[in-house]
């Protein structure tokens, strides 16, 4: 019989209620515009927090991917084609919420290989058409690693968004097992260039898929030596049974100790909690580096 883990309290997360209105607000944005968002696809456990917020983390480029990380709740199949109109339903999104700070995220799209896109293509009218409409807005974006491809990246540099994100997820180590279609390096590549071309850089990586506490600090340190500005740590949580399994949901002293180590030993901004995600309160994260 499987050791089933007990998932502390400190991960349990409100379930929202029928008669928030801000959460039915989002909801009712999304749907007319016909909105994929990271929050519903990947599960989050910060979706009623979000939402409640009038705020949400915009999906691009479709809701199925073409990677198979073990660790995501992204559907992965045959992916559909690129919706051109997509850019400007986000633009409009991002107006009716009322939004000063807009968080873009894709599925990875390798089919997308004609003239290096990747995606980027579709990034940089997304990043266009929201500005057209939010003049005053901040952009985040967290994207693929476009195959470490620079003329995708570059694309992606001349619309300068103000914080480009790019997700490492766990120690080296585990990529065979949690990322078996991605590079640890390729990652840190893509990052120390685009901290290189001006942006303000961030990745992020999870707790509990089998790293010891030396490999986490060692990761912080691949990172900060490539120049990231913020860095997001927060716990492992199985999707479903066909996901990885939780091995350790690590202690609140532990997630201290990391915060510490962070602080002591580098230059980025830490954002760590056991529920802390990719985009979870970017806007505070910017305003404070």
């Amino acid at each position: 019989m499987a050791n089933i883990k007990r998932l502390p309290e400190y991960l349990k997360t409100q379930i929202a209620s029928v008669d928030n209105k801000e959460y039915k607000f989002v909801r009712e944005v999304l749907k007319k515009n016909h909105l994929n968002t990271v929050c519903d696809g990947a599960r989050c456990p910060n979706k009623c927090e979000c939402y409640s917020s009038k705020t949400a983390t915009f999906l691009i480029l479709g809701d199925t991917c073409t990677r198979n990380c073990a660790f995501c709740n992204i559907s992965q199949k045959t992916p559909l084609s690129v919706d051109f109109d997509e850019p400007f339903h986000v633009a409009l999104a991002v107006k009716e919420l009322g939004l000063k700070y807009c968080v873009i995220t894709s599925v990875t799209r390798d089919d997308l290989k004609n003239n290096h896109d990747y995606g980027s293509i579709h990034y940089v009218n997304t990043i266009n058409e929201v500005r057209k409409l939010n003049s005053d807005v901040k952009i985040e974006i967290l994207t693929p690693d476009f195959k470490g491809d620079k003329i995708a990246l570059d694309r992606i540099v001349e619309v300068h968004p103000d914080v480009f994100n790019h997700n490492i997820e766990t120690i080296k180590r585990l990529y065979p097992i949690a990322r078996q279609m991605a590079d640890y390096d390729c990652t840190l590549d893509v990052l120390k260039y685009m901290k290189s071309r001006g942006l303000i850089t961030k990745s992020g990586f999870m707790l509990g898929l089998g790293e010891s506490m030396d490999e986490v600090k060692e990761l912080i340190l691949d990172l900060n030596s490539v120049g990231l500005d913020i860095v997001t740590v927060g716990q492992y949580i199985q999707p479903s049974k066909k996901h990885l399994e939780v091995c350790k949901y690590y202690s609140l002293d532990e997630y201290r100790e990391i915060e510490q180590f962070i602080k002591e030993n580098t230059k980025m901004f830490p954002v760590v909690s056991p529920l802390a995600r990719s985009s979870y309160r970017a806007f505070e994260a910017y305003k404070a580096i």
